[in-house]
C-alpha cells in the first residue's frame, strides 16, 4: 500500500503542478512504468479526483488527453483569522472558489468566542451539498503555531490562545481532517500558489496591518522553522534602547513603532490636533479609526498620513533589507492592510530596501504588493489542504473509505510533505529516466 500512495501522490503532485498533464509526459517526468502511471491515473479517476480534459496538442501520433483534478466531487473550508478581521471560504479541489465571506472580529476576544464565529459561517457558506463533500478545514491564525499539534504557542497578541486544541475542536465538529497554520504562512502560500511562475520559488511576502508578520518560500517550500516561529518579524528589535513598549510586552519591536495597532494612535493624535482634517472626518464617522482609514486617506493624498504611512514603510524596508541579503529572494509581496496605501507604502519600502540590500542581493528583485483582492490567504489555505489530503500518508488512510469522513490529519512530530527530493530513492527503483523533477511541495 505504501508504494502505491506514493506513486499516486507523486503523480497527483505533478498533475497540480503542471509539470505533467498527460499519461505519456507522466511516465517521461517519472520515470515510472507506463502500466504504473495507467493504474494510479485509473484509481485516481475512480476516486472522483482526477478527470480527463481536453486533447493536448499532437505531437505525431494520437493526441493524448490532459488530466485535471476533478471539480465537483469534493471542497474544502478555508478560514483566516486576522487580529480585526476573519475572511472564509469554500473551495473546490482544484482551487476553484465556490463562495466566501468576510467579517470584522477581534481575535482578542478569546478562542471560544472565535470558534463559535468560525462555526457559524461556515453554517452559513456550507449548503447541505457541501457539507457532504466536505474534505478538510484549514484555519490560519495571526500567531506562532506548532503544525504538527495543531495549536498555537505563545502568542503576542492573541489572549487565551495559547495551547488551545484548535484542530481538534474543529476536527470533534466537522468530523474531516484539519490544520491549522500561522496567518502569513497561509498568505504567502497562496501569493505563491496563484503567481509562481513570475514570482519564482524563493520569495518573501510581508504582511502590514494591525500587526507585522513575514512569510518565507524557499526553493518551493513553505518554510516554518524548527518550531514553527519563522517569519515573527514584528518582534524583531529596531530600538535597542527604547522604552516603547510593544503587544508582546518588550520593547523596541518593529511592530511597537511600525505596526497598525501604534499608527492608528498616532493617526488619532493628527486628527485631534488639526494636523489632518481628513483624518479627523473619518474620526466623527467612527468611534475609532483603523489602519484602512489611515492608509486610504495617505493614498488620497493626505499628508499627515503619508508622513505616518512613509515612517512605517521606511522602518520595514530597513528590517527587510537584512532578511533580502541574507535569503536573496526574487521577490519580496507586500501584503495587508497598508497594501491599501498603493505607491505611498510600496516605494517607500522598495527605496529602503534597495538602500540599505546588497547589490546582487537587489538584482532583478522585484517588489510588489499582492494583486489577488486580499484572497491569499484562502487560497494558501485551501492548497495547503489539498497538499496535505493527497499526501502518501493521508492517502493511504482514506483512500479506501472513499473519503476522508471520521480520519484525522497526522499528529506525528514532523509532518513532512511528499517531497519529490526525499523520495528520490524510491523514484530510483522505477525504470531509468533522466527527467527532471519539479520543485519539492508546497510545505515543509
Amino acid at each position: 500500500m505504501a508504494d502505491h500512495t506514493q506513486t499516486l501522490s507523486l503523480i497527483l503532485t505533478m498533475i497540480r503542478s503542471g509539470m505533467a498533464v498527460t499519461r505519456p509526459e507522466l511516465v517521461r517526468q517519472t520515470g515510472l512504468g507506463r502500466t504504473i502511471v495507467t493504474q494510479r491515473v485509473d484509481d485516481a479517476m475512480k476516486a472522483g479526483i482526477l478527470a480527463e480534459g481536453e486533447h493536448a496538442p499532437s505531437t505525431g501520433g494520437r493526441p493524448s488527453r490532459t488530466l485535471c483534478i476533478a471539480k465537483g466531487k469534493a471542497v474544502v473550508l478555508a478560514m483566516v483569522f486576522g487580529a480585526t478581521r476573519v475572511h472564509a471560504a469554500v473551495v473546490d479541489l482544484d482551487g476553484t472558489i465556490l463562495v466566501d465571506r468576510r467579517k470584522i472580529w477581534d481575535i482578542e476576544t478569546g478562542p471560544e468566542e472565535s470558534l463559535a464565529t468560525f462555526f457559524g459561517i461556515a453554517a452559513e457558506l456550507l449548503t447541505p451539498d457541501l457539507r457532504g463533500r466536505l474534505w478538510g478545514v484549514c484555519v490560519g491564525v495571526p500567531g506562532p503555531v506548532d503544525f504538527a499539534r495543531g495549536v498555537s504557542v505563545a502568542p503576542p497578541i492573541m489572549r487565551g490562545w495559547d495551547g488551545f486544541p484548535i484542530r481538534e475542536r474543529i476536527e470533534d465538529h466537522f468530523g474531516v481532517p484539519a490544520w491549522v497554520d500561522n496567518d502569513v504562512n497561509l498568505m504567502t502560500l497562496g501569493a505563491w500558489s496563484a503567481t509562481r511562475m513570475s514570482a519564482g520559488d524563493n520569495l518573501l511576502l510581508v504582511k502590514a496591518g494591525t500587526g507585522i508578520g513575514m512569510g518565507l518560500i524557499s526553493r518551493g517550500r513553505l518554510h516554518r522553522g524548527a518550531r514553527g516561529s519563522a517569519g515573527d518579524f514584528g518582534h524583531t528589535i529596531v530600538a535597542e534602547e527604547s522604552r516603547r513598549q510593544c503587544r508582546c510586552g518588550k520593547f523596541g519591536c518593529l511592530e511597537a513603532f511600525a505596526g497598525g495597532w501604534a499608527l492608528t494612535i498616532d493617526a488619532r493624535n493628527a486628527a485631534l490636533t488639526g494636523r489632518s482634517v481628513r483624518l479627523a472626518e473619518l474620526l466623527a464617522e467612527t468611534p475609532a479609526l483603523n489602519v484602512v482609514d489611515l492608509a486610504l486617506a495617505a493614498a488620497d493624498g493626505d499628508l499627515a498620513a503619508g508622513e505616518l504611512i512613509k515612517r512605517a514603510g521606511e522602518l520595514i524596508g530597513a528590517q527587510l533589507a537584512n532578511v533580502v541579503s541574507v535569503f536573496n529572494p526574487s521577490t519580496v509581496y507586500l501584503a495587508g492592510s497598508m497594501s491599501h496605501a498603493g505607491p505611498i507604502f510600496r516605494d517607500t519600502v522598495a527605496e529602503a530596501i534597495t538602500r540599505r540590500s546588497l547589490p546582487l542581493a537587489t538584482d532583478n528583485l522585484a517588489i510588489a504588493n499582492v494583486t489577488l483582492d486580499h484572497y491569499e490567504g484562502v487560497i494558501g489555505a485551501a492548497a495547503l489542504a489539498v497538499d496535505e489530503l493527497l499526501h502518501p500518508v493521508m492517502l493511504g488512510q482514506w483512500l479506501p473509505l472513499g473519503a476522508p469522513h471520521g480520519v484525522k490529519a497526522r499528529k506525528d512530530e514532523f509532518t513532512e510533505p511528499f517531497d519529490l527530493d526525499v523520495h528520490m530513492d524510491f523514484l530510483a527503483a522505477a525504470p531509468a529516466s533522466s527527467a527532471s523533477f519539479p520543485p519539492a511541495s508546497r510545505t515543509a
